[in-house]
C-alpha cells in the first residue's frame, strides 16, 4: 500500500507522451511469489521511473504532500505566459515523519562524504544501485535542496554505472551547482 501511495507503478501524469508506469507487483498478480513481499521492501522486483522517484521524494520535501513532477515552469502561447499550477498528488506519510526521513537523509550523506553534498547547501538525498534482469547495473542518485526548504529535486540514473554514490552522486552535484548559479536555489 505504501509503494503505491507513493506513486510507483502509476503514472505521474507528465506533460510528455508516452510515460510508463513502472512495474510494482502486488499480491494476486500472475507472476507475485510470497518472497516478493520481503524483497520488495528494499526496491528489488521494483521498476521505478526517474519521474516517479522525483515524485515520491517530493513527499520527503512537502511536509508529507506528494506533488505531481514538471518538466517545465512555464510556457507562452500566443504570447502569454502560463506557468504550471502545484498539484498535490496525495499525502503517502506525516509531515512529522518527512522530516525525520528529510533529516535522516542529510544526515546519511553528511556522514559518508558523499559526492552529492553542495558547499553551503544540506542536502537530502539517497544513492542507489539496481540490476536488472539482463544482469547491468543501473546507478541512482534522488534528493532535493536545501533540505531545510526544499526548492528542487533532483534525480539521476546512469545505466550501466556501477555504484550510485560514485557516478550518480558527482552527476547530481553537478546539477544542484548549476541550479545554483541559475538561481533556482537560494
Amino acid at each position: 500500500r505504501y509503494m503505491e501511495a507513493f506513486g510507483l507503478g502509476h503514472l505521474t501524469g507528465i506533460e510528455l507522451y508516452g510515460e510508463t508506469g513502472g512495474r510494482l507487483k502486488a499480491p494476486g498478480d500472475a507472476d507475485w511469489v510470497d518472497a516478493d513481499l520481503g524483497t520488495n521492501a528494499f526496491g528489488q522486483g521494483i521498476a521505478a521511473t526517474p519521474l516517479q522517484m522525483i515524485a515520491a521524494v517530493s513527499a520527503l520535501a512537502n511536509d508529507g504532500k506528494m506533488m505531481a513532477p514538471h518538466i517545465l515552469k512555464a510556457y507562452i502561447q500566443d504570447g502569454v505566459q502560463y506557468g504550471t499550477t502545484p498539484q498535490v498528488l496525495g499525502q503517502p506519510i506525516t509531515a512529522e515523519t518527512a522530516h525525520t526521513l528529510t533529516d535522516m537523509l542529510a544526515t546519511s550523506l553528511e556522514q559518508e562524504a558523499s559526492d552529492a553534498l553542495v558547499e553551503g547547501y544540506r542536502i537530502a538525498g539517497k544513492t542507489g544501485t539496481a540490476e536488472n534482469p539482463h544482469g547491468a547495473s543501473h546507478s541512482w542518485f534522488v534528493g532535493f535542496a536545501p533540505a531545510d526548504r526544499p526548492q528542487l529535486a533532483v534525480a539521476v540514473l546512469v545505466e550501466h554505472g556501477g555504484y550510485g554514490s560514485a557516478t550518480a552522486a558527482p552527476i547530481a552535484r553537478d546539477l544542484l551547482l548549476r541550479a545554483v548559479d541559475l538561481g533556482l536555489i537560494e
